[in-house]
């Protein structure tokens, strides 16, 4: 089978490199049809509060979002008239402004704070044209944003700008690096080619699915770039050992894939296996990660044996003029070491040594669950007014006095919860605050005093409407505005009225939108979070409320996490630890190798515990995932090679010859990874992004240094338990 698909692909190159040409070109095209999805909460599980809440808030009151605006230094009165004509513009519900509560001096500099009420499809397009119409403004002054679809625009802008430094530094790192350990001078180009080519058709078939996340956006392409070049390699060292063995080309090359697709499949299926368990998260952006990397490795491995073939035979000429020879690595002085005694059991006791404290310190882990990467107007916001996070609590409500009764009976509980001695709930608006003056209930008395009207007259007016000496201030407000409609101060009161009502009351439900004290990443979130919960069950005995925001989400992914973690470790061990079992048909090689690179795995992550420093939920999962799924490749081919040479030598020189010929792979492939995670981490800006890069850059790092240190000597060791026939 092997045979025949190496002999069609060699006899069909042409055809297969026009395929490429025609799937890139229309990959260039598709790509622009992906759907990019910056929203967190929509890949939390359907069973968790904080999706149940947003479903039922979309439902009940539209798809309403805040948005702050801080002014530093505009001329007075401004605040004032922009809040209004800002209510105006289309996508606002309102736009509130209180100088007793929003105007702020500090350090000689005067800010403003306008809170915005959106009622739109897309927010961020919203925040867009805001962000331009005061920029035009004469005498406009400094201006920040805050909110979702604030941080949004700051990631798309980001990404923008940065992906495209990460990629350009990779492709010269990659470049570097082939130059040095490579056996030609043309190999970078047919390298980049066809992972150029793999990168684009994997972008430009995400369209297939209806979004991505952006953090699989940002770091797809160089991971997959990073995880897929060692295929490449593998395929065009055995051409050129073929060649050099006096083969033509045609024929080494068909050898060459022969051989080679196995090991590579092998290689990829060991990556998948570890991005699959991604995929069984509870927190779906993980599935997202997952399916769109594996994807990745498909398509990438498709290339190598297809397209790469094409492009060596192409250039075969080129790359036997540019042959030279590779950087010397100090493969065989590394397999003596591995050999000599003490070093052969000092050294890999040392590393099981760090492996066994590393994997007791997994307890001690710090994880974060939301980013910290605020703006400077973010971090000004919270300085002048408080962390004011918002949370928004749903309840089950009618239309009737007994109902706001017992609201406020839940307000005053919500009010009573502290923080380290301090109110945890600063503010809230509801229906019983912001919108008091909606159900509150006026007197012929009270009336006649606001109005300056004959106490006889109104009291007709109340008789005509039915409503006794009392009218309710909704009704009052309604009736007020029909008979003067153009009336300046009625036509506000209606506005605020209609808003109250729009923005807390949708027939059989309320909302309060509560702002805390409690940064999400605080130790003490989620116990007031349960606070928060157990209230809501004390006033609603019956069900039917909901309670979601930032802080909720946090609590939500916290409590998903524990199992999340559970489930890609052990999916990930089983799975890689049954490819390699079935690749070697043996139980000792499979633990050997599952352990090494989980030892380097605890290694990676538990120096954050010393160093005082939390790591990032998602980070930690795909880092476990991808190191664990690809680095033991490194393993598998020293394995390999010392098994093949071990039918021939004894375990001595088998061993020295095995890291001779894997050594340049590993480290090349090794190096790759490296440079790109650390590509990563050290250009984006975005939280997430970069420490997934700098959490797989240590990663890549410390499982070479399992593989060229502590597997040698391991095989050395225990050649009598995977070797059973010796010389």
């Amino acid at each position: 089978m092997a045979d025949r698909f190496a002999s069609f692909v060699v006899k069909r190159r042409w055809m297969i490199l026009a395929l490429f040409v025609l799937l890139c070109a229309l990959s260039v095209f598709t790509m622009g049809k992906t759907t990019i999805n910056y929203d967190f909460t929509s890949y939390l599980s359907e069973s968790t509060m904080t999706r149940q809440s947003l479903e039922l808030m979309t439902q009940k009151f539209g798809a309403t979002e805040t948005l702050t605006l801080l002014l530093e230094n505009w001329p007075e009165g401004a605040a004032n008239d922009l809040a209004d004509q800002i209510s105006d513009m289309e996508g606002a519900m309102i736009a509130l402004y209180d100088p007793e509560n929003d105007l702020k001096r500090e350090g000689g500099s005067r800010y403003e704070r306008i809170v915005i009420y959106l009622d739109c499809e897309d927010p961020v397009a919203f925040t867009t044209d805001l962000k331009s119409t005061l920029s035009q403004l004469p005498g406009a002054g400094a201006f920040t944003f805050s909110g979702n679809a604030a941080q949004t625009l700051e990631v798309e802008k980001a990404l923008g700008t940065e992906i495209p430094i990460v990629m350009l530094i990779a492709a010269v790192v990659v470049i570097g690096v082939l130059f040095l350990t490579g056996h030609s001078y043309i190999e970078p180009l047919l390298f980049g080619l066809v992972i150029a080519a793999s990168i684009l058709l994997n972008m430009g078939t995400n369209f297939i699915f209806p979004s991505i996340s952006f953090v699989t956006y940002a770091v797809c392409a160089i991971l997959q770039l990073a995880l897929c070049m060692d295929y490449s390699i593998m395929l065009l060292h055995s051409y050129f050992d073929i060649r050099d063995a006096g083969v033509d080309e045609m024929d080494a090359m068909r050898l060459a894939l022969s051989r080679q697709l196995m090991p590579i499949s092998s290689s990829a299926l060991t990556t998948i296996a570890g991005l699959v368990s991604l995929m069984f998260m509870s927190f779906t952006i993980g599935f997202d990660i997952g399916i769109v990397l594996s994807k990745g490795i498909v398509i990438s491995m498709l290339s190598v044996f297809t397209l790469m073939p094409a492009l060596i035979l192409m250039f075969s000429k080129g790359l036997t003029k540019t042959r030279h020879k590779p950087l010397p690595l100090g493969g065989q002085a590394l397999g003596r070491l591995a050999t000599k005694k003490p070093f052969c059991y000092l050294i890999p006791a040392l590393l099981i040594v760090a492996a066994i404290a590393a994997g007791i310190l997994q307890n001690s882990i710090t994880y974060s669950f939301m980013g910290d990467n605020y703006s400077d107007g973010e971090r000004l916001l919270s300085r002048l007014y408080g962390e004011n996070n918002s949370l928004v609590a749903l309840v089950p409500s009618g239309d009737s006095d007994e109902d706001f009764e017992r609201q406020r009976a839940l307000v005053e509980d919500f009010k009573r919860l502290t923080i380290e001695n301090r109110p945890a709930v600063t503010d809230v608006a509801s229906i019983l605050t912001t919108g008091e003056a909606v159900i509150r209930y006026y007197t012929v008395d009270d009336v006649s005093q606001m109005l300056g009207i004959n106490r006889f007259l109104v009291a007709g007016y109340f008789g005509i409407l039915g409503e006794g000496e009392r009218v309710r201030g909704d009704v009052l407000l309604d009736r007020a505005y029909e008979l003067m409609p153009a009336n300046a101060d009625v036509a506000r009161l209606k506005r605020l009225g209609d808003f109250a009502k729009q923005m807390f009351l949708s027939g059989d439900y309320s909302r309060l939108i509560l702002q805390i004290d409690v940064p999400s990443h605080s130790p003490e979130n989620h116990r007031l979070m349960e606070e928060f919960l157990d209230l809501l069950k004390k006033h609603y005995p019956e069900g039917g409320t909901g309670l979601t925001g930032v802080n909720m989400s946090v609590y939500d992914i916290s409590n998903a996490f524990s199992s999340d973690l559970m489930k890609v470790n052990l999916i990930t061990i089983a799975a890689l630890f049954l490819i390699v079992c079935v690749s070697f048909r043996s139980f000792m090689i499979p633990l050997l190798l599952v352990c090494a690179i989980q030892g380097a795995a605890w290694i990676n992550t538990s120096l954050s515990v010393p160093a005082g420093r939390s790591i990032f939920f998602i980070s930690y999962l795909i880092c476990l995932a991808i190191q664990m799924g690809a680095t033991i490749d490194y393993g598998i081919l020293l394995t390999t090679n010392y098994l093949r040479q071990r039918s021939q030598q004894d375990r001595r020189e088998a061993l020295i010859l095995a890291m001779q010929h894997s050594l340049p792979t590993i480290f090349t492939s090794g190096l790759i990874l490296f440079a790109a995670g650390l590509a990563i981490g050290l250009v984006c800006s975005v939280f997430y992004i970069s420490g997934i890069g700098l959490l797989v850059a240590s990663g890549a790092f410390f499982s070479l240094v399992m593989v060229l240190l502590g597997l040698p000597a391991m095989l050395y060791i225990c050649d009598r338990a995977i070797v059973p026939k010796r010389r």
